[in-house]
């Protein structure tokens, strides 16, 4: 084999795999969009169904705490139920000074007054530092746990 010919043999196979390579990222380019495409319809859909929810079951809240308590929504998302605005200020503000979270990285989407929380030894603002303790730490949402009761025991 003389130098042209080999020089010709390595051009090519050279030419063939950039070709294969830039055919592999078209691929991947074409597949990434598709798999957006379907990922981004569910995500649309999902929010639709959200949204489409959210209405029946404010209804439900609504027409469930009608009868018992006062609801009252605050431009932003806030529900609060049988709670002033400036108890539910003040208990924001407790929370984030407890936690040591600015105000504005924490996001309340309800307060709700809990006639039934049993106080041991201990005062409204302590209770309130702990479940929110209790709720940041665990992950749960503070409008999913429920507490009964908050006693402080001594030693």
């Amino acid at each position: 084999m003389t130098i042209s010919e080999a020089l010709n043999v390595s051009a090519t196979g050279f030419i063939v795999v950039l070709i294969i390579l830039a055919l592999l990222a078209c691929i991947i380019v074409v597949l990434s969009k598709v798999i957006r495409l379907f990922d981004g319809d569910k995500k649309s859909k999902n929010k639709e169904v959200k949204k489409a929810s959210a209405p029946a079951t404010e209804q439900v809240e609504n027409k469930n705490d009608s009868t018992s308590a006062q609801t009252t929504q605050i431009p932003g998302g806030l529900e609060l139920y049988k709670t002033s605005e400036k108890t539910a200020a003040t208990i924001m503000a407790i929370v984030s000074h407890e936690s040591g979270i600015p105000l504005q990285r924490l996001a309340f989407s309800s307060i709700k007054l809990v006639d039934n929380l049993e106080l041991y030894k201990t005062d409204d603002k302590t209770a309130a530092t702990i479940m929110a303790i209790v709720s940041h730490q665990s992950g749960i949402p503070l409008q999913r746990l429920v507490f009964k009761s908050i006693k402080l025991i001594e030693k």
